[in-house]
């Protein structure tokens, strides 16, 4: 069992350090994912399965904005996690059972009118509880004090999952199966976790219900538009385009999202430490614009990466609809930088207990954005998945600049910073070019340049910071720092 801290308890560069650290393990894996879907099954596997359990992600988002209200009182000095364990338990246990009801009542429907079949059916019951299982633990995760260990149990469930998969490759040919490789994987990895955590829920009390209530009725709607946001083009593509289509938008998506997933894994220490902070009266106006806008910046990594590898990657990834991956990934990576940035904005106003202005954001954003991806994925698929994506992140971007100037009189973003960055990721892009260029010179194949180009990425990039931003030496000084304790530890 972990001992508990309060959120103004954690330190937050070191807690975004051990975040990152974790994050780009599983970030890693998450966006092999759908090349190691595609390859195992087919790209038309590939894109109904995405389909499916995104569209399980989505009904169940009320379960997610539940539980993202355990992990923002939680932490907060004086408030019992116990407690909003209680409260997230039987809201999903209730929310689980409706669910159900609504399934069985409508199975036939659902079986003539889409692609879940009797058995898929059956098979996405147990896939949607053990996604909610996955939510509630790495709330309780974070709500404990640990928000960075979530990244390393993903790391490690991912690491499982895709390990599964190529062991069993030739047996796993349908949607079913990828899912029943996925709900093995999850039921043992968070059923350890359960146990090392050893929290016990309790009933609430009349005080605890109340502050749920005030959060969530919020909360939950937030969580529900944050999912459509983020997956929008492959709910709007599986409606109006074809299975192919998703398939290529979603696997470029998960190439150009990397930043911008990252970003949103280091939310997590963010919105602990600025709930913490809250509650105990400390002012978070020294940390909140480096820590946001710092957050950004592996999508700048990734885009200038991406300037100079995309048409390498859409060779060997989608070599059947090279062109129109290349043009989706450079697309998607390059407005992610927009999305890394609100997303950590978006957990600050969480955390400062405003999850309405945060929904007011991302409404703002699909009213523009879904209509424009409606018209124009028919004639267009990926590139309309895009085009609508782009529209979104400028909108809510933009909303959450102007909300957060009202709340904090910030825009959350450190100019000087942003600036750093634009000319790491300029030094960057030129460095892998060059390194792209010598190993296909040498005979290399496509393969193999986007591997050797991503240490020269992080070299250039990393470099290139590190000699303009005393923000950024800090940062390399810490991670040292952090990383030999670390291995003293284990050697020890």
């Amino acid at each position: 069992m972990v001992t508990q801290r309060d959120g103004n308890e954690i330190d937050l560069l070191r807690s975004s350090i051990q975040t990152t650290g974790g994050a780009i393990v599983s970030t890693t894996l998450y966006t092999l994912s759908g090349v190691i879907y595609a390859f195992v099954t087919s790209p038309s596997v590939t894109g109904r399965y995405f389909f499916v359990v995104l569209g399980i992600a989505l009904v169940l988002r009320p379960i997610r904005g539940i539980t993202q209200t355990l992990h923002k009182i939680g932490p907060e000095p004086g408030e019992s996690v116990d407690a909003y364990l209680g409260v997230a338990l039987a809201f999903s246990a209730g929310y689980l059972c409706l669910l159900g009801l609504v399934a069985v009542t409508t199975s036939e429907y659902l079986a003539a009118a889409t692609v879940f079949d009797q058995g898929l059916l059956r098979v996405s019951a147990v896939y949607a509880v053990t996604t909610a299982l996955a939510m509630t633990v790495g709330s309780l995760t974070s709500a404990v004090g640990y928000p960075s260990a979530v990244t390393w149990i993903n790391s490690v469930k991912s690491s499982l999952e895709l390990g599964l998969l190529l062991g069993l490759m030739g047996s796993i040919t349908t949607v079913t199966d990828l899912m029943l490789v996925m709900i093995t994987v999850r039921l043992a990895v968070f059923g350890v976790m359960i146990v090392i955590l050893g929290v016990t829920p309790t009933l609430p009390s009349r005080h605890e219900i109340s502050r749920a209530w005030e959060f969530a009725r919020w909360s939950i709607p937030d969580q529900v538009l944050d999912r459509v946001s983020y997956n929008m083009p492959v709910y709007v593509l599986g409606i109006v385009s074809t299975p192919l289509a998703v398939g290529i938008y979603e696997a470029a998506d998960r190439f150009g999202d990397f930043g911008a997933t990252i970003a949103w894994q280091l939310s997590n220490p963010l919105l602990t430490k600025v709930s913490g902070d809250t509650a105990a009266d400390i002012d978070i106006s020294g940390y909140i614009d480096s820590a946001v806008t710092g957050g950004s910046g592996v999508s700048f990594l990734v885009f200038g990466y991406l300037l100079s590898t995309r048409d390498i990657i859409a060779t060997a990834a989608f070599g059947s609809a090279p062109e129109q991956f290349s043009t989706t990934v450079i697309i998607v990576g390059g407005i992610n930088i927009f999305r890394g940035f609100w997303t950590l904005a978006s957990h600050t106003l969480e955390g400062l207990g405003e999850p309405g202005l945060s929904f007011r954001t991302k409404l703002y954003g699909l009213t523009v954005s879904v209509p424009l991806t409606l018209w124009l994925g028919s004639q267009y698929g990926a590139l309309a998945g895009a085009a609508g994506y782009v529209v979104m992140n400028v909108v809510v971007g933009g909303y959450v600049v102007y909300y957060s100037s009202r709340v904090l009189s910030s825009t959350l973003v450190d100019r000087r910073l942003v600036g750093q960055f634009v000319a790491a990721l300029l030094v960057e892009s030129g460095v892998v070019y060059g390194t792209v260029w010598g190993v296909t010179a040498a005979g290399g194949g496509p393969v193999t340049a986007a591997v050797l180009a991503v240490p020269a990425a992080c070299l250039g990039f990393g470099l290139a910071l590190g000699s303009v931003s005393e923000q950024a030496r800090v940062v390399y000084r810490r991670t040292c720092e952090i990383s030999s304790q670390q291995l003293r530890l284990r050697v020890l």
